[in-house]
């Protein structure tokens, strides 16, 4: 019976290798360098696009990190629908007169992301039918943003990515001729050397974009053109780090930006809770990473106690933030990759709905052993990189309290100690009182085992006995 399994499996997997080499066929000058995933083909360090013969079943090419040439047949009988030419070193005459022919009513997706372009290509007037373009990472001015090519697209682009290299001066205003892209719903700015922003800087779209993205830039506030966007959802202001606290104050009426959801302010130089934050009644995910955030006020959080996430990596914190506490339905808090060296019994006392909280690559030296008790809903605790060495015995108490259901508790990256110690864990394992079940992530550091295993297979045979504290 086995070698009849077995033989079965050998047919099964030569045919699926058969049907992938079948549903792989690319032109010569393509093997070797490219890849494919299903409809899908990757390619790198590829010198040019050649043309498929027959047909092709491929809906999806990304060529990135090569310097490509394009002729005007290149992706005649491709069919494709996404096309993805990254950091290709092509510039605004390597395409030739009737590229793309083909793919004019076909083409959703394309991107020209990190090359030399310094205006948009004329034939991004052909498709008519794009949904998705990205020409971030090119040193295209503002006035290079032709009105006719944006006005061809306007009737179809939903989302639109541009901006230069980051540090790049090319972009020094917005380009106000974006007004024809009358039905995008996502924009998103990589980088620009732009400091101010008109007020009708998202006229055209004010009704319909639901996401914002404006990184990267020299601004020195939160534009007041955002509170235009009648149904902005979701907003990121990143890396600009002219702004600062008084760059976020701005005048904003409550009501305004009545569906925004998520927000993120990383890296903009920022130390507290913005209290223009409280304006956003339905604001439910908060990210803040990336600032000076040593000091967290309980008044500054009351700007934010309607949110359900919130992550604040890199913030220079040194202590779990006492006004966290303040937000009374937080569900993930992410404090990873601070200065905390110590979680005591009372830093999260009050946060009793948390169902993810994450403290990785803290330079922990204790934790308290109630420092988890009243986190009875907590489905995920990541502890990785904190380099401890054994399993904490905060974990009994949590897990003993916990409601029904199941927890998991990641220890990796950990020099975690392997032995009879561990016993107490096994204990609340088996305890028949024990309500969820719980798995521990990690390996041991003293046998080559994962933590898991050694729980599940080592412990049986230990004597009884030995508590927590003892091990």
């Amino acid at each position: 019976m086995k070698t009849v399994i077995v033989v079965l499996l050998l047919s099964l997997c030569q045919l699926v290798s058969s049907i992938t080499r079948a549903t792989c066929s690319l032109p010569g000058a393509m093997q070797g360098k490219c890849q494919c995933q299903g409809n899908i083909v990757k390619c790198e360090d590829l010198d040019y696009i050649a043309t498929q013969t027959g047909g092709s079943a491929f809906l999806r090419l990304e060529v990135r990190n090569s310097n490509l040439s394009i002729n005007a047949s290149s992706f005649n009988s491709w069919g494709l629908t996404e096309i993805l030419l990254e950091n290709c070193q092509l510039t605004d005459s390597s395409f030739p007169p009737g590229d793309f022919h083909g793919l004019e009513n076909s083409l959703r997706l394309l991107s020209l992301k990190d090359n030399e372009l310094t205006r948009l290509p004329k034939f991004l007037s052909k498709f008519t039918n794009i949904e998705t373009l990205d020409v971030s990472g090119n040193p295209i001015p503002h006035y290079n943003f032709n009105e006719d090519i944006l006005r061809d697209i306007g009737d179809s682009l939903l989302s639109f990515s541009f901006g230069t290299k980051i540090g790049g001066t090319e972009l020094s205003q917005w380009p106000l001729t974006l007004k024809h892209l009358v039905k995008l719903q996502e924009i998103i700015l990589t980088a620009a050397d732009i400091t101010i922003m008109p007020t009708n800087s998202f006229h055209g779209f004010e009704g319909t974009l639901l996401r914002l993205t404006l990184a990267n830039t020299k601004l020195r506030s939160v534009p007041l053109a955002i509170s235009r966007l009648r149904y902005l959802q979701d907003l990121h202001f990143d890396h600009n780090q002219n702004v600062g606290d008084y760059g976020v104050r701005i005048p904003l009426i409550k009501g305004f930006l009545p569906f925004l959801n998520q927000m993120s302010l990383k890296d903009d130089n920022i130390t507290t809770f913005p209290e223009v934050l409280q304006s956003f009644d339905r604001l439910d995910q908060l990210n803040m990473d990336e600032n000076n955030l040593k000091f967290v006020s309980d008044k500054s959080a009351k700007a934010v106690t309607q949110i359900t996430s919130l992550s604040l990596q890199h913030s220079g914190i040194t202590r779990i933030p006492g006004a966290i506490q303040d937000i009374t339905y937080l569900n993930i808090l992410d404090l990873s990759n601070n200065s905390i060296h110590a979680i005591e019994t009372n830093d999260l006392k009050e946060s009793a709905e948390l169902l993810t909280l994450k403290l990785n690559n803290n330079p922990i030296l204790y934790i308290s052993d109630k420092a988890f008790v009243n986190q009875t809903k907590l489905r995920r605790l990541e502890l990785k990189g904190i380099a401890i060495k054994r399993v904490p015995c905060a974990l009994e108490a949590m897990i003993r309290r916990h409601q029904p259901g199941y927890v998991i508790v990641d220890l990796s990256n950990n020099k975690i100690e392997c032995n009879c110690g561990l016993k107490w864990l096994f204990d609340v394992k088996n305890d028949r009182h024990t309500r969820t079940r719980f798995r521990i992530v990690g390996n041991c550091d003293t046998v080559d085992k994962t933590i898991q295993d050694y729980l599940d297979s080592d412990l049986a045979t230990c004597p009884n006995g030995i508590n927590c504290t003892d091990s």
